[in-house]
Formats: C-alpha cells, structure tokens, sequence
C-alpha cells in the first residue's frame, strides 16, 4: 500500500466515522453534515435531498437525507482518472407539494390502532386499501378453515405465524386480534433469526426486514411520544432509543418502555457509544455510556437499575502503545459490548479499552499490550460476543477483505469458520446467534441492501450476496449502507409493572 493510498484511506475513514457522529447529533443539519465530509475528500455534489462524492476508485458515495442512507456504486468502472477536476450540475429538485404518492407514513396514519402492526409484506408491492376488498377474500369459501379452527390453531402459533395467518384473507384478520398475549409456549416453538430494523428521520413507523422469510417486510409504529428519537443500541428485543440526552429503553413487539434518568450534560453532544448489559427488566440491568471527541479525554458513564443518577469517570484520552509512542485512543462507529462484566470498546486501530465500575469506582484500561489483529488498513470494525468470546469482525477498503478475530487470553487468533452460527453487524448492534437454517449458517449480515435484499458476506465462498437474488461481488459497491438502523433480536416477552420502572428493583 503507497504511502498515498494510506492517507486517502484514513481520510476517508475518518470522515465517514464523522459523518456517522454527526447523523447522530444534528440529523436536521444536513448541509453541515455534507460540508465536513466532503471538505475532506474533495469531490462533491449537494443535490436535492442528498448528496454524493466521488473517491480516487471513482466510486460514487450518495447520502440520502429522507432515507438517512449511504449508497455506494461504480458509476463508471473503466472511466480512466480525469486530468482535471469534474465539474458538477446542481440540479433544484421539484417542489413536493400536494405530494400524492403513498408513503407508509401517509398510508399509516389513515389507520386506526397505530400501535399495532399493520402491514407485512413478502417481495410483493403492498395491496392499497381500496384494493383490499378483491384480495384473496374472493377465495371460495369452501377453502377456508372454520373459524373455531382457525381460532384453535392460532393459539398454538409463534407471533410471526400468526401473523402470517391473519394475511390469509380478510375473514381471518376479523377473526384473530392482533394484538394477543404471548404465552411461553408460543414464543419458543419458534427458530427466529435477528431482524434488521430501519426509519426514516422523525417517523414513528419502524420498518423490519426479516431474512429467514426471504426479506419479508414488517411496519410497527412506535408511540408518537418517541417521534425524533433515533435507535442507539439494541439487546434482547428491547432499543434504546435517544434523543440528544434523554433516553427509553423500548421493547417494540410488546411496546412496553423504561424511562432512564438523563445523560449528565457533556456540553450537550451526546456520547460516542452506549449500550446495556442485560435485559432491561432484570435487576442487575446496567447501562454504560462512552464519550471520547478527538483530541479529548475519555469520559465514561454508569448507571444501575435502582439508581437515580449517573456516574462518571474521566480519564486521558490517549495510551502508550508498545513501541513507547503516545497515540490516541480513536473511536470507531460501533457500540461497547459488555463481555465478562466489563464494557469492550474497539477503537479504529484494532485496539481493546474495557471500563466496568466495581463499589462505585470507574476505571478505564487500554490493553496497550495486545497485540492488534495481523491484517491489513481498518475500515470497518465490530466488535460481537459470540459462544462466550470475544469477536471482532473487521473490514478493508469497501469491504474488499473481511477477517475475523477470537480474542483468546489476550491473543487475536483467527477465525476462518463460523460453524452453525451467523453474525448480525451494524453500528449500534451486533448480534451472534445459531442460524435457524443451514442457509444461514457460517454467514456475516451486515445493515447494508443490495437492490430490496440484506447483503451478507459467505465465509465459505469469500463473497458478498444478497438475499432474494443472485447477487455475488468481491466487494459491498452497488449496496446501500442504512444509517438510522440496527439489528434486534424479536421478544415478546411480557413485563411486569414493577419491572418497567427503573428505580425499582
């Protein structure tokens, strides 16, 4: 790798690491947003409710404001590099008013019961309501169940059949509530895999895309009290779901919410990582925040079920690495894992810092003497639990090689085989889980879409696919990272009262 190329890569890196911190802060500001991630590659484009980039491969980088969406492409692969630089045409996009296309948010909120799920959808366009009278409603009686069978049946289902069922036809949706109780036996009679969850900024309506069904499709509206908060972490079924320096814990199937005391006030921009130990209901539930600005010290943030107010620790931002040289400790875009009763983070470089509080006192340790995985320049780090270990999965320029890490005492070894599990990444959550199917299995999905179908990278063929399609590339250009998403496990399971307020134990 030129000396060159290097420095292309970090800046790129950096800049792409920025533009995520700065999604998450000031999502309203666009124009900001683009400014600093475009000042620092060079060429660029505002247009309409995006904009794009273009690098020295001649890929071509488009954010997309209403989707929260980066799409990567090769718009050219054979174009030899200009002489000169490209001039841009700014396009004014037309006015959206009197807008007569059906958005879910429009479709949504004709609806009532909007804290229901109300549309699922398997790789077909949805039905309009105006339509719904000649679904398959017109079926001949004679086909359909009685509706003491059916309602027999259902009973036994795991939520996502039941829903299935209620699609069958409109006599079925009249017949079964959607809105059920969930018993012990209907949520474990069921392999589930974890689903990617995305919105657009300021809905209420999250959009789940299930890949053991083929990317069937799920809306789930969320109250409207949480319109603005964005997803920051998720474990167990439940988000946390922030805005600026307030904080709910939310579990979506259930709906049922935790309120957190407020962040301390960091000069009001939030925090570089945060995530919860356990489940949100148990008592020794912890939540950590992690805050580190470039060039800053380290700041990191506890609090327990049963406490009112936070704690916090301020530590040096920077560490000796072994050959005596001071470098800073720089965050990447991905959350803390809590891994043997401490909180993990990554940072760019490959290097481990763990915090945990024991007897109210913080500490904060860089593991300076680990050796940093043996692999080439870091793009993209993420950083999961999986069998009791910890697992890093890390990435080169544009996905072009993909390595993963076992820490094992205090030594990286390499992982070139996954077994029976898959691995679910993105910046706010990564989720090991036993894949349902063999299909699945020895498989890393990532929050990026190829076309409508999630992008996976295969260990056993070292190439990226997609779902639903015949998709196979060396590399993730032509897919679209979701930046306003995460990876949730599906939990329906209820929650006392008493377990939903935080300061009770």
């Amino acid at each position: 790798m030129t000396k060159k190329s290097s420095q292309w890569e970090m800046k790129l890196l950096l800049a792409q690491t920025r533009l995520l911190q700065m999604n998450q802060l000031v999502e309203v500001c666009f124009e900001l947003m683009a400014s600093i991630l475009f000042s620092l590659l060079g060429r660029s484009s505002v247009f309409g409710n995006g904009a794009s980039l273009e690098d020295e491969e001649m890929s071509l980088y488009k954010y997309d404001l209403e989707e929260l969406s980066l799409f990567l492409s090769v718009p050219c692969p054979d174009l030899p590099t200009p002489w000169f630089q490209p001039e841009w045409l700014m396009i004014t996009p037309p006015p959206r008013v009197n807008d007569k296309r059906k958005t879910a948010d429009c479709i949504l909120g004709k609806v009532d019961h909007m804290d229901r799920i109300l549309k699922v959808t398997e790789n077909i366009a949805p039905v309009s309501r105006d339509d719904e009278k000649d679904d398959i409603e017109d079926t001949s009686p004679g086909i359909l169940a009685s509706d003491d069978f059916v309602w027999s049946v259902s009973n036994h289902l795991h939520t996502v059949d039941y829903i299935h069922l209620r699609a069958v036809s409109q006599r079925y949706r009249s017949i079964l509530n959607l809105k059920r109780s969930s018993s012990e036996r209907t949520i474990r009679i069921a392999d589930l895999s974890p689903w990617l969850v995305s919105s657009k900024y300021d809905s209420t309506v999250f959009n789940f895309v299930n890949p053991l069904h083929n990317n069937e499709k799920y809306l789930v509206s969320i109250p409207e009290m949480f319109r603005g908060f964005r997803i920051s972490f998720s474990k167990g079924g439940w988000f946390l779901l922030s805005k600026r320096l307030e904080l709910f814990l939310h579990n979506p199937f259930t709906r049922f919410s935790i309120k957190l005391p407020d962040l301390p006030d960091d000069n009001g921009l939030g925090y570089s990582g945060i995530s919860f130990s356990s489940l949100p209901t148990s008592s020794d539930c912890m939540v950590f925040a992690f805050n580190k600005k470039m060039n800053e010290n380290v700041s990191n943030c506890f609090i327990k079920r049963g406490e009112e107010h936070w704690r916090c620790g301020y530590f040096d931002g920077t560490y000796l690495a072994p050959n005596k040289k001071l470098i800073e400790f720089e965050t990447g875009a991905n959350n803390p894992v809590f891994y043997n009763g401490a909180f993990y983070c990554l940072d760019l470089n490959g290097t481990l810092g763990v915090s945990k509080q024991e007897n109210g006192v913080i500490s904060w340790e860089v593991l300076a003497t680990l050796p940093q995985p043996n692999c080439g320049f870091i793009y993209e780090s993420y950083l999961v639990e999986c069998e009791g270990k910890l697992m890093c999965v890390l990435l080169g320029h544009l996905g072009k090689w993909v390595r993963i890490f076992r820490l094992n005492e205090m030594v990286w070894v390499e992982v070139t085989n996954l077994g029976r599990h898959m691995l679910c990444v993105s910046n706010t959550s990564c989720i090991s889980a036993v894949a349902p199917t063999s299909e699945m299995e020895n498989k890393i999905y990532f929050s990026r879409l190829h076309e409508e179908g999630i992008l996976f990278y295969s260990l056993d063929t070292g190439m990226y696919h997609s779902i639903g399609s015949k998709h196979s590339a060396r590399d993730y250009r032509e897919s679209k990272e979701m930046l306003r998403c995460s990876w949730i496990e599906p939990n329906w399971s209820e929650s006392s009262d008493q377990s939903l307020d935080w300061v009770s134990i």
